[in-house]
């Protein structure tokens, strides 16, 4: 999926991209809260370099939603697809890769 495919569907979405992929915040969704527990803070693994909601111009380390130089980690629960990330105060939002297709 590309950031012009989510856009597209939904002009306000709050994504970002990483290492090719394209990651959702999913902090808020009722299925997720019951796994959230399992989710906690890993290595740091990159940050946000442009704030952007062109799908033109929505490279690795563009978001749509989070400030320049917000730090992403890895989380430590065995599987990949999901970026942590904390906010200035101090909040954890969780990003989930989507899938192709």
């Amino acid at each position: 999926m590309t950031a012009r495919d989510v856009l597209k569907q939904n002009e306000n979405a709050d994504i970002l991209k990483y290492d090719g992929f394209i990651y959702s915040n999913v902090t808020e969704h009722e299925w997720f809260e019951e796994n959230k527990d399992r989710q906690q803070k890993g290595k740091k693994i990159g940050e946000i370099k442009k704030v952007t909601t062109s799908s033109l111009f929505f490279t690795n380390l563009s978001a749509t939603k989070l400030p320049k130089g917000t730090v992403l980690f890895d989380t430590n629960d065995g599987e990949t697809g999901i970026i942590f990330v904390e906010t200035d105060n101090g909040d954890g939002l969780y990003y989930m890769q989507l899938l192709e297709g």
